[in-house]
């Protein structure tokens, strides 16, 4: 089947902007989208760049049929950008509802085809915060007064923090936390903290982004309305955090769809996130909640198969291990990214952003210790190697060694040249003959450079090994993190001396 798809390329546009694109994939499938007969013009036959053929097709607006795109696509390709002025719409709180019609090449009428989606067109706002997801890429662009309301990329990366523990101690708590390279928080926080007053405030001064935490009020709605404009006006409000592993406390299923429902009327402005404990308890349920999706694998210091707590077996019936399906490895947290990011595509959904939630705390009966720094820069690298736009790690105040961890890798994958690439474009997986399953690799491409992201699991290897990449590269252009020994042959690629959980970020110019 031919199955068509169309999405903004950012999820709002707001009328300070001039241009905007939708993304059009026209994928082949056998699971979604509509019968295609390959019947196409004998002038695409054969043709390398459109072997399917070609759907020329229109993108407009539902109610009123104005045109915004007119185009052709080939056949079983996606990511394809397509740019219009945004003067052709007015800027209101509601989103258009838009119809993407094509048909293939002289083909019958049978092999019409549509999709559809909607566009966000928002009033520009001159104070607050505006805080737009990537749809292509998945990483997130924020504007405030810091960036003269021009928008700007950024990667959250930072932590769940206690208010009473922290927070709320001690003000200038909130600047040493800001200069550990951290960028974003989520204050863990209860009504009875009374915290807007000032906490806030001084996140907003440092210009520290934070997710606003719901979890004890979103299944409220009138406390949920209560607290919209106390928070959807400030500086760095980053987004709305509702619910905290909805699927395992079971609540209703469509507990997380409502409360966003509510808060995409009052604030479209902002993106809503979510973090699920399950490996796929209603999945699909739960998520449509959520504009960007966490997940909160804590796999160091278990005992994957019997839960200590409960005294019974950890299984498809019954059983808490304190980390869901797990197998108390590190690779348990790509594993859940990569599932998570298969679950959508199964439901023939637009892939939205996944955050990693990370282990950063032990005890509760279930975790016998903390991650070392070298399993915690594992797990980092294994995140944004499986496509992790953000690292939300649980809880801080962390140990002394942990907040160094975190600090160290937060002052390297926030800023060019890794953000741009973690940010910029997507990653892609490379199966490592004879070290697959010790050895992650993933590259990105982004103009003429190749960033390479390796994270070994608890084996090394002495020898060197060559990495496949799909391009030559001429030089290492710099090595933002590690110290891995890179060597560059012939635009072969070949790291030496591969320790126990060694992690790098390295940048070849092609």
């Amino acid at each position: 089947m031919l199955y068509l798809q169309v999405e903004p390329r950012h999820s709002i546009y707001v009328s300070s902007e001039d241009t905007a694109e939708f993304i059009v994939d026209a994928s082949m499938s056998y699971i979604h989208g509509a019968p295609f007969a390959n019947s196409t013009p004998s002038a695409t036959r054969g043709n390398p760049a459109a072997p399917f053929g070609v759907l020329e097709f229109n993108i407009r607006v539902e109610e009123t049929e104005q045109l915004l795109v007119s185009n052709r696509v080939a056949v079983n390709t996606t990511n394809n950008l397509f740019k219009f002025r945004l003067s052709a719409l007015k800027p209101r709180m509601t989103p258009y509802s838009i119809v993407l019609r094509g048909a293939l090449e002289s083909a019958a009428a049978s092999q019409a085809y549509t999709a559809a989606t909607e566009l966000y067109y928002l009033p520009a706002k001159d104070n607050g915060s505006t805080v737009k997801i990537d749809n292509l890429y998945g990483g997130m662009l924020v504007a405030n007064n810091v960036t003269s309301y021009s928008f700007e990329p950024l990667l959250p990366f930072g932590f769940y923090t206690s208010c009473s523990g922290y927070l709320n101690y001690s003000l200038a708590n909130v600047s040493a936390y800001k200069d550990l390279g951290f960028t974003a928080t989520n204050p863990v926080c209860s009504f009875e903290d009374g915290v807007l007053d000032y906490l806030f405030d001084w996140m907003d001064v440092t210009n520290l982004w934070y997710q606003y935490d719901m979890r004890g009020s979103y299944l409220n709605l009138t406390q949920v309305a209560e607290q919209i404009p106390l928070i959807k006006d400030r500086s760095n409000f980053l987004s709305w955090y509702t619910g905290d592993e909805p699927d395992g406390w079971q609540y209703e299923l469509n507990s997380t769809r409502i409360v966003y429902d509510l808060l995409k009327h009052e604030d479209p402005y902002h993106p809503t996130g979510l973090v699920l404990n399950c490996d796929n308890y209603y999945f699909e349920q739960y998520t449509s909640g959520a504009d960007y999706i966490m997940e909160d694998v804590y796999p160091v210091g278990i005992n994957a198969s019997y839960s200590l707590p409960y005294g019974v077996p950890c299984n498809e019936t019954y059983g808490d291990c304190g980390c869901d399906d797990c197998k108390g490895e590190l690779t348990d947290v790509s594993d859940r990214i990569d599932a998570f990011r298969d679950y959508q595509e199964w439901l023939g959904q637009w892939e939205k952003p996944l955050w990693a939630v990370l282990q950063a705390f032990s005890g509760e009966g279930y975790w016998s210790r903390d991650p070392t720094q070298q399993e915690t820069w594992a797990m980092m690298v294994l995140s944004f190697n499986h496509a992790a736009k953000a690292v939300m790690s649980w809880t801080y105040p962390a140990s002394a060694s942990l907040e160094q961890a975190h600090a160290a890798m937060a002052k390297v994958a926030t800023v060019p040249p890794v953000s741009t690439f973690l940010l910029g474009a997507r990653p892609t997986s490379i199966k490592m003959k004879g070290h697959d399953g010790s050895m992650d690799v993933a590259y990105w491409v982004l103009g003429q450079q190749v960033m390479v992201g390796v994270a070994m699991d608890y084996v090394g290897y002495n020898g060197s090994i060559e990495i496949d990449l799909p391009v030559s590269v001429r030089r290492v252009a710099s090595q933002p993190w590690g110290l891995l020994d890179w060597v560059v042959v012939n635009g072969t690629l070949t790291v030496c001396g591969l320790a126990a959980l060694a992690t790098s970020f390295v940048v070849f110019d092609m």
